[in-house]
């Protein structure tokens, strides 16, 4: 039985999501459930995540190259974004521009042949969403003729749902039991740690990611513990929309990630003519 855990680390980027499925083996597994394909070797999968950091450039949660035919963009959220499909489309563009190796050759008379985007989003928050939507470029747009379009498939995973897709990949079945558990020690009143380490616990003794969790549980810890602590953070902030709130979070995210006020205006996503406010909230505090 598990019950010491190094505690949160600053260092910690990812999401467990991200990082479980930072492998080709259960990527394929995830990406044959969700086009209704059976390839079986991973060697035609090729990861191509944008490796862009917060605050500059681009930076999606997971995609990949298969079989030269398919660009698989995997988007993980626990709020609900409506402006997925602009998003996706930004990365789509540069996955798929870093593929012309001479950009010449886009004004050239040859057709070039690209790999055909899917994009996915996979939603375990508490808002009451559908099994699956769509969300689409178009609705973006003041008017449409459908001339412009990009559609997101939005699939809710929380465990105690019946969604199929879980059904039909069991890395991703994994990822959502351990996700739904935690829920589970949270419901129950246990403290975050140790509703995050009983969740471990369960996982490994019931063969539920168990080979990922023993050799990382220190990591997965760490990462479960920082997702939690700003998605408790951002959700706080849209509900509320209190101001003093926000500067709570961004302090606490300034001191938790080393981060100057920029950073963690950008990490929470606090819009760029608002910023110029928190920043002299923020210096007043350290005067």
């Amino acid at each position: 039985m598990v019950d010491k855990f190094s505690g949160a680390n600053s260092q910690y980027r990812d999401s467990v999501f991200m990082d479980y499925f930072n492998d080709k083996v259960r990527l394929l597994s995830l990406c044959n459930a969700l086009l209704g394909t059976d390839y079986t070797d991973p060697k035609l999968l090729e990861i191509n995540t944008l490796q862009g950091n917060f605050f500059s450039g681009q930076k999606n949660d997971i995609s990949c190259r298969i079989d030269d035919k398919w660009l698989i963009l995997i988007e993980h959220q626990s709020t609900v974004n409506p402006n997925m499909a602009f998003r996706c489309l930004l990365y789509a563009s540069q996955l798929l521009n870093n593929l012309v190796t001479n950009k010449d050759t886009l004004y050239q008379g040859e057709l070039l042949i690209f790999p055909e985007p899917q994009c996915f989003v996979f939603y375990d928050g508490d808002y009451v969403e559908p099994l699956t939507k769509e969300i689409r470029l178009s609705d973006s747009f003041y008017t449409s003729k459908g001339l412009m379009e990009l559609i997101v498939t939005s699939y809710n995973i929380n465990y105690d749902l019946n969604q199929p897709l879980l059904r039909n990949c069991r890395y991703l079945n994994n990822y959502s039991t351990l996700v739904g558990k935690v829920k589970q020690g949270l419901k129950a009143k246990l403290s975050r740690r140790e509703a995050i380490i009983q969740a471990i616990n369960w996982c490994i003794e019931n063969d539920v990611m168990s080979d990922y969790l023993t050799v990382k549980r220190d990591e997965v810890f760490s990462m479960l513990d920082l997702q939690w602590d700003f998605d408790e953070a951002k959700v706080a902030w849209f509900e509320q929309g209190k101001k003093q709130e926000l500067v709570e979070n961004l302090k606490s995210v300034m001191k938790k990630l080393d981060f100057s006020a920029e950073k963690a205006m950008d990490f929470l996503d606090v819009p760029k003519d608002e910023q110029p406010y928190y920043a002299s909230k923020l210096k007043e505090l350290v005067k």
